[in-house]
């Protein structure tokens, strides 16, 4: 990105804040005005970060030393000085602060907007699964490539307290309108579906699992290849399935 296009983004920060003024405001607006994407992207993206604030900074109340100290330096700085020098110093002052605030309250604000989207589902899914290791009750079961996918593999960890996890590998992506439904076989029961599970180019998959308990134990784990939405029954070719227990 140019360097001249990075400081409409610097600026960009400060606009979201509402904290632009003057001339620089009025450039800016008509910067936007003339159709810049980019700048009209990066605010609409800043604004719904900051709407998340509350959740990325946690209130915190100051040392006594620390108050002291920025006490002590405030009465240090006080001298006898021309009001019209002091009220131009104080908007120098105030707007490099503005910018200095702005551009880390807008830097804490995006990265833990970034972090609540893009991290903190996934470290909720491994804290789960850890969980699932912990605990005795959890069964690590494999799977097997069957039908048209005999290359694919799977793991299912399953807990007799409905949760679980199943990871797969060589299992190609579903064609339109398909989709891998999972599916859970207790004793003389009827098959009972559990998820559905995606995978991307390279084969790889993984669906965390939350359903209701079984009364009776899980004898076979399987997936099978459905048109989108079956929940009823399997209809398709099974392309991975446990070892009958």
């Amino acid at each position: 990105m140019a360097t001249g296009h990075e400081q409409w983004l610097e600026q960009g920060d400060i606009y979201a804040l509402g904290a632009l003024d003057g001339q620089e405001m009025k450039d800016f607006e008509a910067h936007l005005a003339s159709g810049c994407a980019i700048c009209e992207a990066y605010i609409r993206e800043v604004r719904e970060s900051l709407l998340l604030l509350h959740r990325a900074i946690t209130p915190f109340e100051p040392s006594s030393a620390a108050k002291s100290l920025i006490f002590d330096q405030i009465a240090g700085d006080k001298k006898f000085v021309p009001i019209a020098a002091v009220q131009s110093k104080r908007t120098g002052i105030w707007q490099r602060m503005v910018g200095t605030i702005a551009a880390g309250i807008v830097g804490v604000v995006i990265t833990a907007a970034y972090y609540h989207y893009r991290y903190e589902p996934r470290h909720s899914v491994y804290s789960a699964v850890i969980d699932l290791l912990r605990d005795p009750n959890t069964r690590d079961v494999a799977l097997y490539g069957a039908g048209p996918t005999p290359a694919a593999l799977g793991r299912f960890l399953w807990n007799k307290s409905g949760e679980g996890h199943l990871f797969v590998t060589n299992l190609p992506a579903a064609p339109e309108g398909k989709m891998y439904a999972v599916w859970t076989i207790a004793q003389e029961s009827s098959p009972r579906y559990v998820a559905s599970i995606r995978t991307d180019a390279k084969g790889l998959g993984g669906v965390h699992i939350n359903a209701a308990p079984s009364d009776k134990p899980i004898q076979t784990f399987a997936v099978t290849l459905e048109p989108v939405g079956t929940t009823a029954a399997p209809t398709g070719p099974m392309v991975l399935v446990s070892k009958q227990t």
